[in-house]
C-alpha cells in the first residue's frame, strides 16, 4: 500500500519526528510505499505541505486568539480560519493518492486548528483511509486548557480527534487510550514508542572522537547528558540540581544539553542559561551542533543526538509530563545509566518493565520563587550518591545497563512494533 506519515515538521530530533521514522522503516519493511507529508522536512525526502508549517503566520495569528487573548473579532477570525482551511486542504489535494494517511498529532494537540478541519476535508474528498496517531492531546496541555471562546471550544470538542467512520486511533500509553474514551468516546490501540535494537553500537569512532575535544571537556571526566528538547515540562532544572549534587562527590563533571529550545520556551531557556551560570558545573547547549543525522554542510559538521550519547557516562531524564519517554528508551539502548522522575505515564507504562533505573520519586513540586521545579535536598543527594558508586563499579554499571537493554529490546523493538502495526492494518 502507499502510505503517507503526516506531521508539522519532520528531521528533527523532537519524540514525533524521531517516531516518525521508526514507523517509515518498519512500515517499509513490511513492503509498503512510505512517504512523509509535512510543513518542514528539513532535508528528508517527502512530499512539504507549507501551509502545515510550525511558523505559518496565518496558523500563529489563528493560535494566539484561540489560546491567549481575543483580539480579532470573531467574524473576522472565523473567516481567516475557513480562509486557512481551504489553503491547506488545497495543497492536500495536490499530493499523490495514498491508500493511509497516518497522521501524526495534528488531530489531537490543537496547535493548528485549521489543520485538522483540512486534513478531514481531504480524507472525506479522497476516501484515503485515516489513522491518527496520538502523541499528545490538547488536554493534556495547560496552554490548551483555556480557549478563549465557544469557537474554539467546539472546534477542539469536535475535530481533535474527528469522529471520522472507519479511522483508527492509536495512542502511546494506558492513560491517553482511557481518557480518550471518557471524553470522546472514541476506542484506540496504545502502541508504545519503540526504538531499533538492532542498528550500531552508539560508541566513539573518527566522526565524534572530536566532540569532547570541541565542547573543551578532557576524556576522563564525567558528562551527564539530558538529550530532551528544552521545554518547561522537560525540567531540566531537575537535572541540574541532581548534576549539582553529584559534583559533591565527584568534581570532574559536565552537563551536556543537546536539544534544541523550542520557540515557546525561549523565557524557559534564558532562566536555564542563567541558573547554569550558577552551579558548580559547567553546562553545555550544545543544539546547534546536534542534527538528526550526521552531515558536513559548508565546512560546518553537525553531529548526531547519538553522538552526544556516546560521549556521555551517563543520562539525566526529568520530565514531568511526556506521552511516553523517547529519549529514556535511547539512553537503554546506549547501555547509560539513567536519573529518572516518575511522571505519570512512567509509572503506568514504563515502570511495569521492571528496568534498573535511579528514580528521583514522584514528589516534585514547583517553586513559585524561583520558577523552576523542586526535589527535596534530600533525594537528591541520595540518589547522586547511588550514581557515584554504579560509575565507580565498572561490573555492577554493565550488569545494570545490559539487563535494562534485554528489556527493552524485548517489549520496545522495531519488532514490537512490526507486530502492533500488523493488527492495525488488518
Amino acid at each position: 500500500m502507499k502510505i503517507g506519515l503526516m506531521h508539522y515538521r519532520v528531521g528533527e530530533t523532537d519524540g514525533v519526528s524521531l517516531e516518525m521514522e521508526k514507523w517509515k522503516t518498519v512500515l517499509e519493511l513490511m513492503g509498503h510505499e512510505v512517504h512523509f507529508i509535512a510543513g518542514e522536512l528539513n532535508g528528508m525526502d517527502g512530499f512539504q505541505v507549507p501551509s502545515l508549517g510550525m511558523d505559518n503566520q496565518k496558523n500563529l495569528l489563528i493560535h494566539s486568539n484561540a489560546f491567549e487573548s481575543l483580539e480579532t473579532p470573531l467574524d473576522q477570525l472565523k473567516e481567516m480560519f475557513n480562509s486557512y482551511v481551504a489553503e491547506i486542504e488545497k495543497e492536500l489535494m495536490v499530493l499523490p493518492k495514498f491508500d493511509i494517511l497516518i497522521v501524526n498529532n495534528v488531530l489531537s494537540l490543537g496547535y493548528n486548528l485549521a489543520a485538522s478541519l483540512a486534513v478531514t476535508g481531504y480524507v472525506a474528498k479522497t476516501g484515503t483511509s485515516l489513522i491518527t496517531h496520538n502523541h499528545d492531546f490538547y488536554w493534556e496541555r495547560e496552554r490548551y486548557s483555556k480557549p478563549t471562546c465557544d469557537f474554539v471550544t467546539e472546534l477542539l470538542e469536535n475535530y481533535f480527534p474527528p469522529k471520522l467512520k472507519d479511522s483508527k486511533h492509536v495512542t502511546i500509553n494506558k492513560m491517553a487510550r482511557d481518557e480518550l474514551k471518557r471524553r470522546k468516546g472514541i476506542d484506540s490501540t496504545v502502541v508504545p514508542n519503540v526504538f531499533d535494537f538492532d542498528q550500531d553500537e552508539w560508541k566513539l569512532d573518527t566522526y565524534n572522537e572530536d566532540l569532547r575535544e570541541r565542547l573543551g571537556i578532557p576524556n576522563e571526566d564525567i558528562v551527564v547528558l539530558h538529550a530532551t528538547r528544552i521545554v518547561e515540562r522537560k525540567a531540566i532544572e531537575i537535572a541540574m540540581d541532581f548534576v549539582a549534587e553529584f559534583c559533591k562527590l565527584n568534581d570532574n563533571v559536565h552537563f551536556v544539553i543537546a536539544g534544541f529550545p523550542e520557540k515557546s520556551s525561549t523565557s524557559y531557556y534564558e532562566k536555564l542559561k542563567r541558573k547554569a551560570e550558577t552551579m558548580p558545573f559547567k553546562t553545555y547547549f550544545i543544539h546547534d551542533l546536534i542534527s538528526s543525522r550526521r552531515k558536513i554542510e559548508n565546512g560546518k559538521k553537525s553531529y548526531s543526538l547519538w553522538d552526544a550519547y556516546a560521549i556521555s557516562d551517563a543520562v539525566t531524564y526529568t520530565s514531568i509530563l511526556e506521552g511516553w519517554g523517547n529519549q529514556l528508551i535511547e539512553a537503554v539502548f546506549a547501555k547509560k545509566p539513567l536519573v529518572v522522575v516518575e511522571y505519570p505515564v512512567y509509572k503506568t507504562d514504563i515502570e511495569p518493565f521492571g528496568f534498573k533505573f535511579i528514580s528521583l520519586g514522584s514528589n516534585y513540586r514547583f517553586d513559585e520563587r524561583s520558577g523552576f521545579y523542586k526535589i527535596s535536598d534530600d533525594v537528591l543527594k541520595e540518589k547522586a550518591e547511588e550514581l557515584f558508586k554504579l560509575l565507580k563499579d565498572a561490573d555492577k554499571k554493565n550488569q545494570v545497563t545490559e539487563y535494562n537493554f534485554t528489556i527493552g529490546k524485548e517489549h520496545l523493538s522495531l519488532q514490537a512494533l512490526q507486530k502492533y502495526i500488523s493488527a492495525l492494518l488488518l
